[in-house]
């Protein structure tokens, strides 16, 4: 499967990492593990990682996830979430999620590298 999750419960992160050519059936099918996953709990820190992908959600595709967000808001609990793009595509497509995720319960920010989104992630809020 070109999309992978590790729960660490430990640092309380989501790491979400995504190889090669993903369909939207593998991208809906890897959210629902995670959240059926008895690992996981609401509010954990995720880090999306699509530096290594070969394909973006399209437009319905982006709006099919964000109806998933919006309607298990409760068990997602209010989050950061780390999205790492390295490709110019990926960015723009990443960038575009995180407009149109600004009401729900996640804060979303978009980097080029995994290092930076891990600072980001392991920042305390204020």
């Amino acid at each position: 499967m070109p999309l992978k999750y590790y729960i660490d419960s430990e640092a309380r992160i989501l790491f979400v990492v995504g190889e090669g050519m993903i369909t939207q059936e593998e991208r809906m099918e890897a959210i629902r593990a995670w959240l059926r996953d008895p690992a996981y709990r609401p509010g954990l820190k995720t880090l999306c990682d699509f530096s290594a992908t070969t394909s973006t959600p399209k437009l319905m595709e982006l709006k099919e996830i964000i109806w998933v967000i919006r309607r298990n808001a409760d068990l997602i609990g209010r989050k950061k979430l780390a999205l790492v793009a390295a490709g110019p595509a990926t960015y723009a497509v990443a960038r575009q999620f995180r407009a149109f995720v600004d009401p729900s319960p996640l804060d979303v920010n978009v980097f080029k590298d995994r290092e930076a989104a891990m600072a980001w992630l392991r920042e305390e809020a204020v």
